[in-house]
């Protein structure tokens, strides 16, 4: 058995190799939806999933009117422009899971014992 610490060296190795290689792209950090001047930026990390759209109160909640492009880690993105103001968004994954998001700026109840999340976009955004 490898001890603790040529274990830790061979691993740091091979991550040094990888990097220098090219072969070990930077991590992608997912964050909340982020408004910029090209409009806003939506992720979501689903792996798994064959399809992932965006609805919301911008879109009168169509589970296919916004769908979100994925790359090869499985991150979902998709770039929206929207008015100035507060913006309702749940993701619906496969066609018919919806899910909250898991990073957003709040949250609102949704009345259907889930929840919303919020994203503002303020007119200095835009």
């Amino acid at each position: 058995m490898l001890s603790w610490s040529i274990r830790l060296r061979a691993t740091l190795a091979l991550v040094v190799t990888l990097a220098a290689s090219g072969s070990c792209a930077p991590a992608m950090k997912l964050s909340a939806p982020v408004a910029t001047s090209a409009g806003v930026r939506f992720m979501l990390e689903r792996p798994d999933a064959r399809s992932v759209a965006l609805a919301g109160s911008f879109n009168q909640w169509s589970a296919t009117s916004h769908l979100l492009s994925r790359d090869a880690r499985g991150v979902w993105t998709l770039m929206v422009v929207l008015p100035p103001g507060e913006h309702l968004f749940m993701y619906v994954v496969n066609g018919s899971e919806w899910i909250t998001p898991p990073l957003a700026e709040d949250y609102v109840d949704d009345g259907f014992g889930a929840r919303n999340g919020i994203v503002v976009v303020r007119p200095a955004d835009r």
